[in-house]
């Protein structure tokens, strides 16, 4: 699909600097963008591409309306961006609404309207499936599971018993929904059985908007619920355990684990790889940098880094430091050895002094 720059100012909620009847046809990195193309700046390490870049428009902040190109102005790029790829090269997959013949639906489960349900889809007793509900090849839906008006399930991904979906979520290949809780009891190692299986009776709840990534895991709760707030958004390979409440509109990067009982404030960002231990308290609009270890509670409002997550501006230093302990461990050496010079010229000086005079 071609636009003219001013059209697509327009969609993306952006003001044109330059010649707006300029034609686009796609979006490009900065680097490689050619005629025909836009490309964005949101990132200060792409700025020095700006005026060499070949792009036929830049998407940029207020900042940048002085350089010598052709423009799209506006408060967000990164958004901007996002708007202009589904404006110019977003492809919707086919929906074919109606019942696969290969699909398995129980009598008793209750089936919307303009439900797309694919080839080889299980769905259980009792599940119920909102209008508008897409799901494609080999998802499985367990007994009395609901799906939200609107919501989209991507191949393979399986949704346990009792589980609950909001409306408009989207559920990506191989994510598991309500399996069993990590809880064992134990019992006598010396009978030949070390740990028993705590059964787990809760569900998972999973609110409106809500986005869930390839091969993520979410456990359902072992008495009460696990349950994931409106608007959050998931990445892949993250596992959340049982009885993990989340917030609204929280972002967890891939590879995020969420141990057991841990509750999570609205507006919480974990960066990938971030660990959080059990039962802790993660306060609202808390950010946690990539590859930290959460091991206490962490206060509202704040940024934090490290293993154990301390707050950024403490940890900042911390590494600093740790950068210049090699130069001070040679240091300490070379300040050692003068002291044991320094010494050893004293006790020469007090040994000649103590010596009888001639």
């Amino acid at each position: 699909m071609a636009l003219k720059l001013k059209e697509l100012a327009e969609l993306i909620g952006g003001e044109v600097v330059g010649d707006g009847e300029t034609l686009i046809e796609r979006v490009a990195p900065i680097e490689s963008a050619g005629p025909g193309e836009i490309t964005f700046v949101s990132n200060e390490k792409y700025v020095g591409f700006m005026r060499t870049t070949q792009a036929a428009a830049l998407i940029v902040s207020p900042r940048f309306r002085a350089v010598p190109k052709n423009l799209i102005v506006m408060l967000n790029p990164y958004l901007g961006f996002a708007r202009a790829v589904g404006a110019l090269m977003h492809r919707k997959l086919p929906r074919l609404p109606g019942v696969h013949p290969t699909a398995i639906v129980a009598p008793s489960a209750q089936i919307g309207r303009d439900v797309a349900i694919g080839p080889r889809v299980v769905i259980e007793d009792d599940a119920c499936i909102a209008d508008g509900v897409t799901l494609m090849a080999g998802v499985y839906v367990g007994h009395g599971v609901s799906i939200g008006e609107g919501a989209l399930v991507h191949p393979n991904a399986t949704l346990y018993h009792g589980v609950r979906i909001g409306k408009r979520c989207i559920i990506h290949s191989g994510v598991v929904i309500g399996s069993q809780g990590f809880g064992w009891a134990p019992v006598d190692p010396k009978a030949g059985k070390p740990f028993e299986a705590i059964p787990q009776v809760g569900i998972t709840d999973i609110g409106d908007d809500v986005s869930i990534g390839a091969g993520s895991i979410i456990n359902r709760g072992a008495l009460g619920n696990t349950s994931i707030g409106r608007g959050t958004k998931i990445d892949s390979l993250v596992i959340i355990s049982h009885n993990v409440e989340v917030g609204e509109d929280c972002l967890f990067v891939s590879q995020v684990g969420v141990s057991g009982s841990v509750k999570i404030g609205n507006h919480v960002t974990l960066g990938g790889q971030v660990g959080i231990a059990g039962h802790l308290k993660i306060g609202d609009n808390v950010a946690v940098a990539a590859q930290s270890g959460v091991s206490h509670n962490l206060e509202a409002n704040g940024t934090y880094f490290g293993s154990p997550a301390r707050p950024m501006h403490e940890m900042k230093r911390t590494v600093a430091a740790l950068h210049k302990l090699p130069e001070l461990r040679d240091e300490i050496r070379q300040v050692q050895k003068r002291m044991a010079q320094i010494t050893a010229l004293l006790d020469t000086d007090v040994n000649e002094g103590l010596k009888p005079a001639q």
